[in-house]
């Protein structure tokens, strides 16, 4: 059972991201080559809460320079949880916000960027399936 926790902070997300773009399961070490503004002590505690809430697993452990390392990838699981995170994001936020606004911050970027158009297609796509 996922540990309940409200949402991933800054760091976390980062690490999440890191794991999730790596190629190939990633130790602590790896982690820390990637993004050299973390250090040991953010990068430990992050890794057990992304454990704890079963958005990342451990696959095997090797040998780094004589020390035994975990190596992590995202779970199959973590999308769905991720979302569920999001909903509850969102409807936290709902309530102090409203929806059009933010319906409108979803889609609104600035004029240089086109990724507003582009999420209007993918909720429109997702709505048709849905």
């Amino acid at each position: 059972m996922p540990r309940v926790k409200k949402g991933i902070n800054h760091k976390e997300r980062q690490i999440l991201e890191i794991i999730k773009n790596y190629k190939e399961p990633i130790t602590s070490n790896e982690i820390m080559k990637i993004a050299p503004e973390l250090n040991k002590n953010a990068v430990q505690p992050a890794l057990r809460t992304l454990l704890s809430m079963e958005l990342i697993e451990v696959v095997d452990v090797i040998m780094e320079k004589n020390v035994a390392s975990r190596r992590f990838k995202m779970t199959e699981n973590a999308p769905k949880i991720i979302g569920e995170l999001f909903l509850d994001e969102f409807k936290s936020l709902k309530r102090l916000a409203g929806s059009e606004e933010l319906f409108a911050a979803l889609i609104t970027t600035k004029k240089s960027d086109k990724s507003g158009k582009e999420n209007i297609e993918e909720l429109k796509k997702i709505i048709e399936e849905f």
